[in-house]
């Protein structure tokens, strides 16, 4: 069915990129899917409840609360556990729990600090029920976690809290986006030093886990019992060294094409400059604007993929629609397929590349693809 706008989501592209982050880490680590921000913009409901029924993730991890109600919502009966990442207050977690928002058992919260950690267990008395979380911990100690030292120094605390089932740890090495391999290579060793040096009886009760996708690929022996796999399961460049694939491509459809005098206005104004040497230039339009994609379609140099070749705009993106310079290229015809990410020349490295744009692609990519609607491909989709 043709289409005027949508988000293309590949799902054999996404278990081919799983299954290279699983053969590098070795088929006893388990993989935590990361779906935060709607799955980077892929869809994190539905993927969640492919990916898991198929038991290419053992857990989703999330970074909202709201993310965490929308997966549990979507996967009522699947037994999928769910970790959320990011912080949360306290009656935010008693409101949810205690609505039924979130089933007790599938759900994980992330602890920050001691102050969160007597909090989380006062309320979980109130509630009577048993509240699982996974510690985060961090190697600066001017980071989100609990340094080590306070760790070790708490360790009976936090094990023997009667209303808390702590059941992971964690951490995040910041300087994993970096390409300094030895600062790595030494901030892991701290961590493992760390990991070793915790009551066996209490290593037991852990999931521990410190690889994001940025690590997975450059240092797999520190898979622990668990790796965090985002941008590498979209197929981002992680360090993979082309083994991934990108899963989604951003779509549009040619609704109309014609020949226009070079200075005929197209937009809300008039052409500038001169002639450039043209009296005249073949245009194709694209219902697609930057409503859709406001951090794509903003971008000072904005590229289009028509068959197998790749076109300037012919003016400003409007809000709804944009025009493409197709000058020279009289093969290009109405329903032909646009694509404005996911085909060589439009990749989401290449994007931020040619635009100058210093944001990590996962960021990128995540932000505000919730108006096109995700088509998905492959089996079982």
């Amino acid at each position: 069915m043709k289409r005027t706008a949508w988000a293309e989501v590949d799902l054999d592209r996404v278990r081919h990129n799983i299954a290279c982050a699983q053969e590098k880490v070795g088929g006893n680590v388990r993989i935590c899917g990361v779906f935060k921000a709607d799955a980077y913009g892929h869809g994190a409901d539905k993927l969640s409840r492919i990916l898991y029924a198929e038991g290419l993730i053992a857990m989703a991890a999330v970074g909202k609360l709201s993310e965490m109600e929308s997966m549990f919502a979507a996967n009522p009966d699947n037994g999928m556990e769910v970790l959320l990442l990011g912080a949360l207050e306290t009656a935010e977690m008693e409101r949810s729990v205690s609505e039924g928002k979130i089933p007790v058992g599938r759900a994980v919260f992330s602890v920050y600090n001691m102050q969160q950690f007597a909090a989380y267990e006062e309320a979980a008395e109130r509630l009577g029920k048993k509240i699982r979380v996974h510690i985060r911990t961090d190697i600066w100690k001017s980071g989100m976690g609990l340094d080590f030292s306070e760790f070790r120094s708490r360790e009976d605390e936090i094990f023997g809290a009667e209303h808390l089932d702590v059941c992971g740890l964690y951490c995040h090495l910041y300087s994993s986006y970096s390409d300094d391999r030895e600062r790595i290579q030494s901030e892991l060793g701290c961590f493992d030093d760390f990991v070793h040096s915790i009551d066996s009886e209490h290593r037991k009760r852990l999931t521990v886990h410190i690889m994001n996708s940025a690590l997975v690929f450059g240092f797999p022996s520190y898979g622990y019992d668990m790796v965090r796999v985002g941008t590498a399961m979209y197929g981002l460049d992680s360090g993979d060294g082309g083994l991934l694939r990108p899963a989604m491509r951003i779509c549009a459809t040619v609704f109309d094409t014609r020949s226009v005098e070079w200075n005929a206005p197209l937009s809300y104004k008039p052409p500038e400059g001169e002639e450039c040497g043209h009296t005249r230039r073949r245009i194709a339009r694209i219902m697609m604007g930057f409503c859709d994609c406001p951090l794509l379609l903003t971008q000072k140099d904005i590229r289009v993929w028509i068959k197998g070749r790749v076109f300037p705009l012919a003016d400003d993106v409007c809000m709804d629609n944009l025009c493409i310079d197709i000058t020279g290229a009289d093969d290009i015809e109405v329903g032909d397929t646009a694509v404005l990410l996911g085909e060589e020349g439009v990749t989401v490295e290449e994007i931020l590349a040619r635009n100058g744009i210093d944001m990590i692609h996962g960021e990128w990519l995540s932000i505000s693809m919730a108006r096109l609607n995700k088509v998905y491909i492959g089996e079982n989709a």
